[in-house]
């Protein structure tokens, strides 16, 4: 019976997976801009890959954001509980999204971002 692995996204990973998330990008659109495979963008976001350093500003490119933001190699370690919490709250439609902030006290102030 095969073992499965254990999945700890790096901090590049979880960037690419939340950035990509936030714009509404799927797999194959980050891939198709790289010019990789799907597979390859997953295996990134998910810590089963690492992402080569070159590859890092093609990325950065594609999602619009500051390749410094993808060179942070620290792990990021979520329990099955958070991951599937963060899912639901990314899978919502973004007026969903800013009620539970709101109720949680998280607004955002214009121009201000919390850094991940």
């Amino acid at each position: 019976m095969p073992v499965s692995r254990r999945e700890a996204p790096t901090h590049a990973g979880a960037a690419i997976r939340y950035e990509r998330r936030k714009k509404g990008l799927h797999l194959s659109d980050v891939a198709r801009q790289v010019g990789v495979s799907t597979a390859t963008v997953s295996r990134w976001e998910r810590g089963r890959e690492p992402m080569p350093f070159e590859r890092r500003e093609e990325v950065a490119e594609a999602l619009g954001i500051d390749p410094a933001r993808l060179s942070d190699p620290a792990p990021v370690e979520l329990t099955s509980e958070d991951r599937r919490v963060l899912d639901g709250y990314h899978s919502l439609p973004p007026s969903e999204r800013a009620a539970i902030r709101d109720l949680l006290g998280l607004r955002r102030t214009a121009g201000r971002r919390a850094s991940c």
